[in-house]
């Protein structure tokens, strides 16, 4: 099993608080990884064929996050991804960490 590396515990404190009121149902699993450059990738794991609701949210969440830092030495680029994935929640690839995921039986 793959060990994912741990993100800094601002950045989950910062992605916690700009998520409180973007998760929705359709979201399965949301993967992050932040790079030693400082680049910050997100990608939500849905249950449905992406829509441009979801990229909306996802862009929601990453400006959110983007605010939370002092000037563009916190994070200094970003990318956003939705994949739609019927794979089991322990198959999916975690990035670095999975910052949420959805209970399934």
């Amino acid at each position: 099993m793959k060990y994912p590396k741990r993100i800094p515990e601002w950045l989950t404190l910062w992605l916690w608080r700009a998520l409180r009121e973007e998760i929705y149902p359709n979201i399965r699993a949301i993967a992050v990884s932040f790079s030693d450059d400082k680049m910050l990738r997100m990608r939500y794991y849905l249950d449905r064929p992406v829509t441009e609701y979801d990229r909306e949210s996802i862009d929601m969440v990453m400006t959110c996050v983007l605010s939370e830092a002092s000037s563009n030495e916190d994070i200094k680029s970003v990318k956003e991804e939705c994949e739609h994935s019927k794979l089991p929640i322990g198959e999916l690839d975690p990035l670095d960490d999975f910052i949420y995921i959805r209970r399934e039986y």
